[in-house]
């Protein structure tokens, strides 16, 4: 199911099972916001009709439930590695959601999760469950998506900007949705502030921040280089945010598998404008990369991804304290 087939399936009287996957964490919000917003209407039998769980075990209970003065229940399962379930525990999932006729379920999927696997070979979930559950998939968007994205933002926004400006803005800024709705939420008021409703260049660049590398690139970075003191501070920092492990972890291993392909790309002599279009990012961005991985090898690289990939496992299967295997990878990817 695409995106624009999802947008026409949100209705009141809508049913099934649905399965957000993918790397675009803002349209999944997004997406799951209006899900929400169509079904959950009347605010004070909201808590009666909407549960959120985060075991496959307590999904059956969720679903004897009726609606309580209402067409439709909501059931949001969150936090399950689709990777990890057993065929019987998919076959049974399958059965309970082709039942589902008054609930709306829909299994929200942070990286590394979930895989739809290839048209050739899919994976276990993907055989298992098609017929009982719509896939959901939320790449990141393209370049031109995100400049008629951004086009259609300023004018909700009581403002305007041309296809060539919002390229252009783009550029300036990066490709991540929740960094650029807040620049042209700036930009907006910036302008509506000034009596103008026409942005212009000038404007991105007076008000706007540059693009620069993610949160979660500099951790790698200070990683990498051996630098624990920079590292820890960081890591204690997104620990004070109440990120989880695996979500700490899943964006590491996104960063260091980006890196290893654009070594990997760049000894096969493509240009950054190349690597950019294959890997649907923004070209400065890859040559921030391309400057990153100059001092490193392949082999650290595919080391670093080895570490993240055996993190991984262990996080999934110990009942160890799961930040200790973070701060121990952080450990061993800067060498010490």
């Amino acid at each position: 199911m695409t995106i624009q087939e999802l947008d026409k399936a949100i209705k009141p009287l809508m049913r099934g099972a649905y399965l957000f996957y993918g790397e675009e964490e803002y349209l999944k919000r997004h997406y799951r916001e209006k899900i929400r917003a169509t079904l959950l209407i009347d605010e004070g039998m909201a808590p009666f009709n909407h549960a959120v769980i985060t075991e496959i075990t307590k999904l059956p209970a969720e679903l004897e439930a009726l609606p309580m003065m209402a067409e439709r229940r909501l059931v949001e399962v969150e936090d399950v590695n689709f990777q990890k379930l057993s065929k019987d525990t998919l076959e049974t999932l399958a059965a309970l959601l082709k039942g589902c006729e008054e609930t709306v379920v829909l299994f929200y999927t942070r990286e590394g999760e979930f895989s739809e696997g290839t048209p050739k070979k899919p994976s276990e979930a993907v055989k298992q469950l098609t017929g009982a559950c719509e896939f959901c998939a939320f790449p990141k968007q393209t370049p031109s998506r995100l400049a008629s994205w951004a086009g259609k933002h300023f004018t909700a926004s009581h403002t305007f900007a041309p296809p060539d400006l919002c390229h252009f803005l783009i550029e300036y800024c990066g490709t991540d949705m929740n960094v650029l709705a807040n620049e042209i939420a700036k930009l907006s008021a910036y302008a509506i502030s000034h009596g103008e409703t026409h942005i212009t260049r000038e404007m991105i660049v007076k008000v706007a921040t540059p693009y620069r590398e993610s949160g979660a690139f500099d951790f790698v970075n200070a990683i990498m280089e051996g630098n624990t003191k920079r590292a820890f501070a960081l890591f204690s920092d997104r620990r004070a945010k109440r990120e989880k492990p695996i979500e700490i972890l899943a964006s590491i291993s996104r960063v260091v598998t980006e890196l290893l392909t654009v070594k990997v790309y760049t000894e096969a002599g493509l240009s950054a404008k190349e690597i950019a279009a294959l890997m649907k990012k923004n070209e400065y961005a890859v040559k921030l990369q391309q400057n990153a991985v100059r001092t490193r090898s392949q082999e650290s690289l595919e080391y670093a991804a080895s570490l993240c990939y055996e993190t991984d496992i262990k996080l999934k299967s110990r009942s160890i304290d799961k930040y200790f295997l973070i701060e121990r990878l952080i450990i061993e990817m800067g060498g010490e």
